[in-house]
């Protein structure tokens, strides 16, 4: 509109606006001029200002008012309006009326209704209930949002704050976003667009729209923070109530997709290491991926959502032990056969206790009863491996103390069988090569002891130097599968020295090492291997005894433990 226009009555108006003294109400008026212009303040390219028309001196307080009203509808509801002509009408207002400019209680009324209609002309439409693949429209709603009211917030502000009626325009567009938010939490939504609508809250709306360093002191001083705290609440509990029911699921559908496939097959293929690490795999992604989304909305959050997690694994953990128990005592799969999959139990349980130990240690809690349950049903898988594994181990070392064979050939070649079909890349590998470690030794001390020394030293000549043999030839396949391994075959040759030692000192203190460094070993199988060597008379076995048993209490009794060779070269002394 050309400036010098002057409506047709006795009020004369800037060129910025076409003015209807007699007119009641502003709501709905269309003014006959416009204040279309270059923008806000800052947008204002460095020219000089034309100084505005001249108002008449006899406007009334009422009539300025209204005048004002009708400036304002404009300038909110149209982003083109010239900002700095609103600005200085505001001033000549504030000029002319003074201290009664805007505290009329129907003028302020009127403004808030002007506030709103802009408010709900500008913002953004929600978008219709959509499923998990629709994501991106409730991304794109959001975008849009915080582009219209940090854009509206950014345009007013200089202008309205001056004037001092900013603080309206804040609570208007925060009430109607948070009511915006409220309809979208009550709709139909997922757990990831809930968790979206979360993390934009406080991440967008609050840190960077809200947050906006040109106005966020205005927004926080006038803003009503009760409301967003509990729009805040309700998200929260919805958001762990969803995410609950979507790890539940997910966690029941993977045990269920377990049974279907071994119903099936028979047996899960333990050979197929995709198949041998997926469930505590699944297990593990699941739970860390909602932990990971928790964490980057809040730390308090993703607490809470870490002791959620931890429930529903305890709760599934209770069906997945039944099963495996079941499984074990019902002997579904013979023999050797069970093995690979009493191997993939066993690793389960390490990978989902380890799991549980970081969820409950996190989160700051006790995680103690999850954590019970998978180590009762590690040691039960392990107990059940060893003890179908020392089967035919244990009849191949028969038939070498027999002397049926000359070497262990036929027990090493079914070790190395067995051990082949189980999965080195796993936590699992070394504690049972460990375990089968110890057993193997373990049934090689008992089958020495069950054989016949006389038979034997005739067959293999220097009994010591043939266990020396076995135990070097045991500890090469065992470090072939893993060189981390403890050398568990000292044990035989702690064995072999009490067989071939002549010195009684010597051998009283290679019997307190036995006793102290492999307390799988009792005392009565050291009285055993002494009678069994055949060339000590009842008083040196006693004499051997009865020193070992005092060294090995005193050595119990020590605070220090020291190794019992370093306490008896210091007795010695």
């Amino acid at each position: 509109m050309p400036r010098g226009h002057v409506v047709p009555s006795d009020i004369c108006c800037p060129s910025v606006i076409g003015l209807h003294p007699a007119s009641p109400s502003v709501i709905g008026l269309h003014p006959t001029g416009s204040l279309s212009g270059a923008g806000s303040p800052g947008d204002m390219p460095p020219c000089k200002q034309e100084p505005p028309p001249s108002v008449p001196d006899h406007l009334s307080t009422e009539e300025w008012n209204y005048r004002i009203l009708v400036v304002l509808a404009e300038f909110l509801g149209s982003p083109g309006v010239d900002s700095l002509s609103v600005r200085d009408e505001l001033r000549r207002w504030k000029g002319r009326v003074g201290g009664e400019a805007g505290e009329s209680p129907d003028w302020l009324h009127q403004y808030q209704q002007q506030v709103e209609k802009a408010v709900r002309l500008h913002f953004p439409s929600p978008p219709p209930e959509c499923s998990p693949q629709q994501q991106p429209e409730l991304d794109t709603y959001l975008g849009r949002v915080k582009k219209v009211v940090q854009g509206e917030l950014l345009r007013l502000a200089p202008v309205l704050k001056e004037a001092g009626l900013l603080g309206t325009l804040i609570d208007r567009y925060h009430v109607h976003t948070m009511s915006q938010l409220e309809q979208l939490l009550q709709s139909n939504l997922y757990m990831d667009q809930i968790f979206t609508l979360l993390r934009w809250t406080l991440k967008t709306y609050l840190s960077t729209v809200l947050g906006h360093p040109d106005v966020s002191a205005d927004v926080f001083a006038v803003m009503d923070m009760m409301l967003l705290a509990d729009w805040l609440k309700k998200a929260k509990t919805k958001a762990l109530q969803s995410a609950q029911e979507y790890v539940g699921g997910c966690l029941k559908r993977m045990l269920e997709r377990e049974e279907e496939e071994e119903e099936e097959a028979g047996s899960c293929d333990q050979s197929d290491e995709e198949a041998f690490i997926r469930l505590h795999l699944d297990i593990t992604q699941c739970l860390t991926g909602i932990v990971r989304k928790a964490g980057v909305i809040s730390p308090s959050f993703r607490k809470e959502t870490q002791m959620m997690c931890l429930f529903q694994l305890h709760t599934f953990l209770h069906r997945f032990t039944a099963r495996e128990k079941k499984r074990m005592t019902g002997g579904k799969g013979e023999g050797e056969e069970r093995i690979p999959h009493l191997f993939r139990t066993i690793n389960t349980c390490i990978e989902l206790r380890l799991l549980a130990m970081q969820l409950a240690s996190e989160a700051q809690t006790d995680g103690a009863a999850t954590v019970g349950l998978l180590e009762e049903l590690e040691t039960q898988a392990r107990h059940k491996l060893l003890d179908t594994a020392a089967h035919n181990l244990e009849v191949s070392l028969q038939m070498y103390f027999k002397r049926k064979n000359t070497h262990m050939g036929k027990m090493l070649s079914d070790l190395k069988l067995l051990l082949k079909k189980l999965p080195k890349e796993c936590r699992a590998h070394t504690v049972v090569m460990d375990a089968l470690y110890g057993q193997v030794v373990s049934l090689y001390l008992k089958q020495l002891l069950l054989s016949n020394h006389r038979h034997l030293q005739r067959s293999w000549g220097h009994i010591g130097q043939q266990i020396e043999g076995d135990a070097e030839e045991l500890h090469k396949v065992f470090s072939q599968q893993n060189k981390d391994l403890q050398k568990r075959s000292m044990l035989l040759l702690k064995v072999a020295d009490v067989l071939s030692l002549t010195d009684e000192d010597a051998l009283k203190l290679t019997c307190s090492v036995l006793l102290s460094d492999f307390p799988q070993v009792s005392r009565e199988q050291v009285k055993k291997l002494l009678r069994w060597r055949g060339d000590l008379s009842q008083r040196q076995v006693k004499a051997v005894l009865d020193t070992t048993s005092d060294m090995y209490d005193v050595f119990q009794q020590s605070p220090r433990r020291r190794p019992l060779t370093l306490w008896w070269c210091w007795a010695c002394i």
